[in-house]
């Protein structure tokens, strides 16, 4: 039997009680990135509805296009890679429903059958595309997030980001319902809507919590 030397030994023991103090620190830094990543995400987002509201014809155009492209690539997957049937075909129908909300574009009715209905085909796209890549077993991770990221995720984000909520759906703080979130000029963002929203309950809680002497602000630390 081979004895170790006690250099070794001991190099053995310094790495144990640097590793004791390493890896918790691995750790919230890697939390701690990826708090920044949210909050660089959130930033951009709000940026892009911004340009989205203020730019709605080309957004609708950029839309349009996406979904045209969208289509092509399930076309090619069907037809050169073999890919399922039913989910291809499932895929194609509900970019064509995607693509019924351009006529109104940018406003959306959250409570139309035709949005539930899209949510209800976005919710049973996901699971038609993870029962095939959970069989297919040559697919790695890698290659199918480069599936779901244009042809599962990009419309629906891009619709997320640009769609804007009309007075139906977005009433002012004197009506009952909705977000409770006051629009300007008639209309605004879905995004920009939900942040105010979050920005509006987190006023009441403090000033539930007695803080309500601060002068109340937006999301992003502003100024009513």
């Amino acid at each position: 039997l081979k004895r170790s030397s006690p250099g070794t030994a001991d190099c053995h023991v310094c790495s144990e009680s640097a590793a004791m103090f390493f890896v918790p620190l691995v750790y919230a830094s890697g939390y701690l990135v990826l708090v920044f990543l949210a909050i660089c995400m959130a930033c951009g987002l709000y940026y892009m509805a911004e340009l989205a509201e203020e730019y709605s014809r080309l957004t609708k155009k950029i839309l349009t296009h996406c979904i045209q492209g969208v289509i092509a690539i399930h076309v090619l997957l069907l037809l050169l890679d073999g890919f399922p049937f039913v989910a291809t075909l499932f895929g194609i129908g509900l970019h064509v429903l995607y693509w019924q909300f351009l006529k109104q574009f940018p406003f959306v009715d959250f409570s139309s059958p035709m949005f539930i209905g899209a949510c209800a085909g976005l919710v049973a796209n996901h699971w038609l595309w993870i029962v095939f890549f959970r069989d297919e077993l040559q697919y790695r991770v890698p290659q199918i997030m480069a599936f779901f990221v244009p042809c599962v995720w990009l419309v629906p984000f891009g619709f997320f980001v640009s769609v804007s909520l009309g007075d139906t759906v977005l009433p002012s703080g004197t009506h009952s319902g909705g977000l409770g979130v006051a629009s300007d000029g008639g209309k605004t963002s879905a995004l920009k809507g939900l942040l105010s929203w979050f920005g509006h309950k987190r006023d009441d809680m403090m000033s539930q919590s007695g803080a309500g002497m601060y002068a109340q602000r937006d999301y992003f630390g502003k100024d009513r």
